[in-house]
């Protein structure tokens, strides 16, 4: 069901060096802010590819799918004591839980069903959980059965199509944000050891 997503990136290795000029705190504080502005190009376009709901659902609000789509810290790469950020739908967890409620199918607040939006699902049956029969419908228009044969769904890869359209526009974002830093902070180090070794400046 999953695809992998290749992206090719021009300017990547020049990143990466300009990287690792700056000492390890510094390179984390100037290196997450510089991505977060990156990761914002790939958000816009996921948010412009996101669908949104046209007409009326009983447990479904138009926009929640969309605004969901957030730049977010990696707690995996903070582990490793790096930096890095992903785009990606945010969950219905913690604060959010309490205020919008509680988690899950029933909830209009709750955009779990992204992946099937984006990665789509193969032909499956549907039976019902805790009941006899399955009741969908609005209003007096009502339908039962014991189980239904789904089609699956087709993928949209709104989150796949923005990285790949946005990859190279994020990178782009990142070193112009980046790239000034390191180099305030390079004369700065540079004039510091001139001060301590009594060179005039």
């Amino acid at each position: 069901m999953a695809d992998s997503v290749t992206v090719k990136l021009e300017g990547i290795d020049e990143f990466v060096a300009a990287l690792r000029a700056l000492p390890g705190v510094l390179r984390r504080r100037v290196v997450v802010g510089a991505l977060r502005d990156g990761a914002r190009e790939i958000q816009r376009i996921a948010k412009a590819n996101a669908p949104v709901l046209k007409g009326p659902s009983r447990f479904r609000k138009a926009g929640t799918l969309r605004n969901a789509i957030t730049v977010r810290t990696s707690k995996f790469a903070r582990k490793r004591g790096e930096a890095g950020v992903f785009v990606g739908v945010r969950p219905l967890r913690g604060a959010r839980e309490k205020k919008l409620g509680r988690r899950g199918a029933t909830n209009p607040n709750d955009p779990f069903y992204w992946w099937f939006v984006e990665l789509g699902t193969r032909p499956h049956v549907v039976k019902p959980r805790g009941g006899k029969v399955l009741a969908w419908g609005l209003g007096n228009k009502r339908g039962y059965a014991r189980s239904v044969a789904h089609p699956g769904i087709t993928g949209q890869k709104f989150l796949t199509r923005a990285a790949q359209s946005g990859g190279q526009q994020a990178i782009n974002t990142a070193m112009r944000r980046v790239v000034p830093q390191i180099e305030r902070l390079t004369v700065s180090r540079i004039k510091r050891l001139e001060r301590e070794a009594g060179i005039a400046v």
